[in-house]
């Protein structure tokens, strides 16, 4: 270095620039070997002359040689600055070329150590040219893609070079570090790991921990660990290899930059978004510093800082860094640069995410022609490809998947090293197919992205989350909910953790997930969701965007299918007028606002209006988008259904049947839109008089709705499976009302089977799959299913505790979290459990009369709707010398039959009721309910009835006919919830013990520990100071007197069971707890439980403050905090005491058994359960599925038969019942036929004869359906 000063010095002096005393001085200086005097007086002469060029270069130099390397950058970063203010390029150039020297220069110590340790004496240059050679052989290997014979060169060249030149020689380290390279590219990645880090400890003995050829080692393994997608520990080792780099060779060297960006990698693959931009802003802050705002390495930095917060939706910041990118680049450099070029590609791709189209298209279209000019190829096509989302997203289909094409063509060989660049082209083209209606197509396209990124780059890569969330919303609208639901759950969960909960991706994902829950008829789940998405993408791209715009137009979509018509067609009117200024009238997506306009037109009854705007989205649709898209089959739809409502038959069965014929064979038989064109060309065959052909096409709907619901009911949660059942029960209320209005001969048996695909059809889903839950052996059910007690354990504790520290100002909220945890588990159960699914699809009649007893008659009575009046009918099948022969029951007024049903129920619990008032109510009831089915079945005394809606709290058994005879006593009735229950279902029925819990000693303060209480109180205590207040009422406010006629009873019937030599457990008094059930883990024979029971009505200024929440009380899901299972239970020993604290203390055991806790209990294959308690056969009614409450639950948990009551029971008239009844069961008798001999011999008692004791109870389920026979 000195000796080049030197030399420079001489030309100076010879030159004399400037002649100036100063530069004699510096020259003097320099000579008289005095270097820091030197460089004082060479900085003076640049403060004079500035432009100085040699005094730059020597002052430069002797700051290296001072080792003040930061003031030789300072100088060179200096010169910069002066240099573009002059606008003199060259010189820019010339200047940051000299930084890039010093900053790329390394401590002699590096070289020196590298000699030591791979010195070869004149005797080995022959073993080492050999070593060379088979080296450079390995390497020929793994360019050619023969990495297996690499991999072997360099296992011989290490053998070579460990014999020759000895163990602690680098030609040894080199050789093991290319054989793994060789390993790693062989895809054999254990030995790649072993090689590296074999080559890791050799290379620390030999040149130390922080010499950069064991930094590069260190590096291999950590791209190791994040290709297999460790990326913590990449995360880590990368940190680690940055630190010594800035202790030993300075913060700004090139090495430590490298290392330095490859971190941001690691943050990013890591999901760390955030932490990635901070680093990343860091790396950009100090090469400005020490590298100027000007050089390549700043700017390169500043485009990929400008990426990280357009990925993150930071538009306005990268707009921001881009702009001054591109200004910088223009101040430093001449002429037009690839990267120049593609400074201005990214920002036209913020103008395409900003949905400004046209100034997108514009700069794209220019940059393709100059990238093209100057030979930039790829950079062309990464401009087209930019330039087909813009034509996509303007509507230019056609034009846009050309483009796209190309770009995939170009991109299959070009981008084979560049996988994200490649699959988010394809992206690209898929999107577009799917737009076209092109689903096969697009779908294939998101799948094959989805799992080649999920390989390359994991889970929260954005490139694998936008392709699962397209895939996820192609199933949705292809009617896939079942394949939808877990992906676009999964989508939202990742674009959260890597993107953020605001981010614009995030939005879009949330959304898809809001016209899932709109599609499952899930109102309640997808109006918040639209909610927050809107407000995430208009806060960060503005109300006008198109993807602001086109959310609007789903939440209005979701309004209109809850029934807000009103409220939708405003905001449908404002949408076709926001689209129509974004986008053009014609676009897609305004044709999707105005054709729903015309749908809720059609809803208010403006048909005119209706037909107007429905028919100009129909030319238009079928001109753009062509007579096979989706979006043209849904206007033909919705055509034919105004035509229909207009009376147009001739016109509406034209436009139906054509759309029927293209739905069918575009997007399938079971499509939502195929159901629609299939339900309204029913209505419109109804009303010109063509029954046939209407019962034809709902038959035809009702199967294929059968196949759709075997698909979808068994892989979602609670919320949703209801959703489905109430979205389509209109389908089956049309069907029911056309078979009412028609005069078949084989109406009642199409009844049944109707009734056979729908009732009962969600306690069939739950029930099966608690019950393989229970007894499958598959480790996966049993970690959901154990995950699912939790969070349902974690919902009652919650609802019981009310407000709690935790939850102070949030407690609504935090109920809602917890029920969709459930709902979210009970998805996941369902999806586990899909493979030991019973299909509904091949229950019929037939099957169901091969089943049915000789002299015996099956009732099943259906409540439905005829617009907007309530209606019930009954189907009945008879079976009789061996004909099987049906009816249709129709009953006269459902609204009379509903008051006559609560109105007996009332005065046979009412002891001021006289008995001519009960018979009058019982004789009334029974000419509405059972004189048209009596008329039906004629003589038959045997009778399976399915009831519905309040017919399932009434008790049957105490009707009355003229003559003041029970039905009861003319009739054996056995009560199922669906016919199914008479199908063998090869189910197991348990030959266990008896258990009885009796007579809970509620007053026991031992049940619970006095620590646990202690807690509690503590918890409590400090919920006051906060001003929570405690719930005193709901099921903190229960309190239960003894009841001594329960344990009674049950210390009788465990008398006659030991008489009778049956295995039993019995638990009285204090030992009666709720644990024991918990305990259970070989299901019982029998469960009596005699305890007081309850079922606490719903909280109405709970309901209603909870529904403001939800903004609408249309939806008849259960608020969170109000559910029906929650709110019924059982007493066990400790409530008493335990009452003030539950929630606070563990749900397990605190004294009261939910009927939500009873889902968890191991029951499957018990034959029968007795609640002997008061009003365990109550709950809320849900019209097709009964009653939801204990007897449900115990139903769901596996039980064939449940005994429960109706009312508050008399203590001791329910012991009578119960001893009696278990005298017959233990001497063999059926538990139902059981339960009608009691209750007849009751009858006739003076004691027990009033029906308010004797008809308390009821029996529901069916032993035939583990095929038992009975006798």
């Amino acid at each position: 270095m000195f000796r080049k000063l030197l030399a420079i010095l001489l030309v100076c002096v010879i030159t004399n620039a400037y002649g100036s005393d100063l530069q004699t001085a510096a020259e003097d200086a320099l000579m008289k070997g005095d270097l820091e005097l030197a460089l004082e007086s060479y900085m003076g002469l640049l403060e004079e002359f500035p432009d100085d060029q040699e005094s730059l270069e020597i002052a430069v130099m002797l700051a290296e040689e001072l080792g003040v390397v930061e003031l030789a950058l300072q100088l060179l970063i200096v010169d910069v600055e002066r240099a573009v203010e002059l606008k003199e390029i060259d010189r820019t150039q010339s200047s940051l070329r000299l930084i890039a020297q010093i900053n790329n220069q390394l401590p002699a110590w590096v070289d020196q150590k590298l000699a030591v340790a791979s010195a070869v004496t004149e005797d080995q240059l022959r073993d080492f040219d050999a070593w060379k050679e088979l080296t450079a052989e390995g390497s020929a290997l793994l360019e050619s893609g023969k990495f297996e014979n690499a991999l072997m060169v360099f296992k011989e060249a290490q053998t070579f070079a460990l014999d020759i030149f000895g163990p602690d020689h680098w030609l040894v380290v080199a050789s093991i570090r290319e054989g793994g390279l060789a390993a790693r590219q062989f895809g054999d990645a254990a030995t790649a790991d072993a090689f590296y880090r074999d080559a890791y400890g050799k290379s620390i003995e030999l040149l130390g921990e922080a010499h950069p050829e064991t930094q590069y080692i260190a590096s291999l393994i950590a791209e190791l660990f994040n290709a297999s997608q460790a990326f913590e520990e990449a995360k880590s080792m990368k940190k680690f290899i940055t630190e010594n780099y800035e202790s030993e060779i300075g913060v700004a060297h090139s090495l430590t930059m490298a290392s330095k960006l490859s971190e941001v990698d690691s943050l990013i693959n890591a999901a760390d978004s955030s932490g990635a931009k901070d680093l990343l802003s860091q790396v950009c802050s100090v090469y400005s510093k020490y590298y100027s705002v000007y050089h390549l390495k700043t700017l390169e930095c500043q485009v990929r800082l400008a990426r990280l917060n357009r990925e993150a939706g930071r538009l306005g910041e990268a707009d921001k860094l881009l702009m001054g990118t591109a200004q910088n680049l223009a101040d430093s450099t001449n002429g037009i640069s690839e990267f120049a070029i593609r400074v201005e590609v990214d920002l036209a791709d913020i103008y395409w995410e900003r949905g400004e189209y046209q100034a997108s298209k514009d700069k794209l279209s220019a940059l393709i022609l100059t990238a093209r000019q100057i030979g930039a190829t790829d950079l062309s096509y990464v401009g087209k490809n930019y330039l087909s989302r813009v034509l996509a997203s303007e509507g230019e289909l056609d034009s846009a998947q050309l483009v796209s094409e190309d770009v995939i063509g170009y991109g299959e060989s070009a981008w084979q090293e560049n996988p994200v660049q490649y699959y988010n082209a394809l992206l690209g083209l898929g999107a577009v197919y799917q737009r076209k209606s092109m689903f096969e197509e697009a779908e294939k396209i998101f799948e094959e992205t989805m799992l080649a990124m999920l390989e390359v780059a994991g889970e929260y890569h954005p490139t694998a989350l936008v392709a699962m969330n397209n895939l996820g919303n192609i199933y949705e609208q292809l009617g896939f909910y079942d394949d939808a639901e877990p992906v676009l759950r999964q989508t939202l969960d990742g674009m959260v953790i890597a993107m953020g909960q605001s981010h614009p991706q995030t939005a879009r994902a949330r959304n898809n997930l809001a016209l899932l829950h709109e599609s499952q008829g899930n109102f309640r789940e997808a109006e918040p969701l639209y909610n927050a998405s809107y407000k995430h993408i208009s806060e960060s791209l503005g109300e006008n965007h198109p993807d602001a715009i086109g959310i609007q137009n789903n939440l209005a979509y979701l309004y209109m299918m809850m029934a807000k018509y009103e409220l939708a067609a405003v905001m449908f009117e404002g949408l076709v007028e926001r689209w129509s200024i974004v986008l053009g009238a014609d676009h897609q997506d305004t044709l999707k606002s105005r054709n729903n306009l015309g749908r809720v037109y059609q809803k208010l009854g403006r048909l005119d209006e209706a037909q107007q705007q429905v028919m100009a989205a129909l030319g238009t649709r079928r001109e753009s988008l062509g007579e096979n898209h989706i979006d043209t089959i849904r206007s033909m739809i919705d055509l034919g259904s105004i035509y229909l409502d207009q009376g147009m038959l001739d016109q509406a069965r034209k436009e139906l049947t054509e759309a029927l014929k293209i739905a069918e064979q575009q997007i399938g038989k079971h499509h939502p839109y195929t159901f629609e064109a299939l339900n309204n060309l029913a209505r419109v065959e109804e009303a010109s008089g063509e029954f046939s052909e209407a019962v034809e096409l709902r038959e035809e709907g009702l199967a294929r709705r059968s196949v759709f619901l075997d698909r979808m009911l068994w892989v979602t949660g609670e919320n949703a499976r209801e959703g489905y059942i109430r979205l389509h029960k209109p389908e089956l209320d049309d069907y029911l009302s056309l078979l009412a209005s028609i005069k078949d001969p084989n109406r009642g048996k199409k009844v049944i089977e109707a009734s056979l695909q729908r009732k009962g059809l969600l306690l069939k889903v739950s029930s099966e799959i608690e019950q393989i839950a229970q007894l499958s052996a598959d480790p996966k059910l049993a970690s959901i299913s154990t995950e699912l007690e939790g969070a349902r354990k974690n919902l009652a504790s919650l609802t019981l505790s009310g407000p709690t520290a935790d939850t102070l100002g949030r407690h609504e909220a935090a109920l809602y979290d917890l029920e969709r945890e459930v709902n979210k588990l009970q998805g996941e159960l369902g999806r586990a459990s899909v493979r030991y699914r019973t299909s509904i699809a091949g229950t019929n009649a037939d099957r169901l009369a091969a089943s049915l007893a000789e002299d015996t008659a099956l009732v099943d009575i259906l409540m439905y709707t005829d617009g907007d009046e309530p209606h019930v009918l009954a189907g009945v099948m008879i079976k009789q010398r061996g004909q099987v022969t049906y009816d249709l029951v129709e009953f006269s007024d459902r609204n009379t039959m509903e008051e006559a049903v609560l109105e007996y129920r009332a005065i046979i619990q009412d002891d001021l009721a006289d008995e001519d008032e009960i018979i009058e109510a019982g004789q009334f009831a029974y000419e509405l309910v059972w004189a048209p089915i009596q008329e039906s079945i004629g003589e038959l005394d045997y009778v399976y009835l399915i009831p519905d809606g309040v017919l399932n709290i009434l008790p049957f058994s105490a009707l009355m006919n003229d003559d003041e005879e029970y039905l009861i006593q003319t009739t054996d009735v056995h009560i199922l919830t669906s016919g199914r229950d008479l199908l063998s279902n090869h189910s197991q029925l348990s030959e266990g013990e008896y258990v009885i819990l009796a007579g809970p000693d509620y007053d026991s303060d031992k049940v619970v520990g006095e620590t646990e209480l202690e807690a509690a109180a503590g918890r409590r205590s400090a919920a006051m100071k906060l001003g929570i207040r405690g719930a005193g009422g709901g099921l903190r406010g229960l309190s239960f007197v003894p009841l001594p006629g329960a344990e009674e009873e049950g210390k009788v019937i465990t008398d006659r069971i030991v008489a009778n030599n049956q295995r039993n457990q019995v638990f009285f008094g204090e030992r009666a707890q709720e644990q024991v059930l918990a305990d259970i883990t070989d299901p019982p024979e029998i469960l009596h439980i005699a305890t007081h029971g309850f079922f606490l009505e719903v909280d109405d200024t709970l309901r209603k403050r909870l529904l403001k929440m939800q903004r609408s009380s249309e939806i008849h899901i259960p608020p969170p905090g109000d559910n029906p299972l929650l709110r019924a239970g059982l007493a066990f020993a400790g409530i008493n005491s335990n009452a003030q604290f539950l929630g606070d203390i563990d749900t397990a055991n605190d004294g009261v058994l939910t009927a939500l806790e009873v889902l968890g209990l191991n029951l499957s294959g018990t034959k029968l359960v007795v609640l002997s308690a008061c009003e365990t056969g109550l709950g809320e009614i849900h019209e097709g599925e009964g009653v939801y409450g204990l007897r449900r639950s115990f139903q769901e948990a596996g039980v064939s038969e449940v005994i429960s009551s109706l009312w508050e029971v008399s203590d001791a008239g329910t012991q009578a019942l119960m001893t009696n009844f278990y005298d017959r069961v233990l001497n063999g008798v059926p538990a139902r036929e059981a339960l009608r001999e009691t209750q007849l011999s009751m009858i006739d008692s003076p004691e027990w004869g009033y029906p308010y004791i004797w008809s308390a109870f009821m029996i529901v389920g069916s032993y035939e359906s583990g095929g038992v026979t009975a006798q």
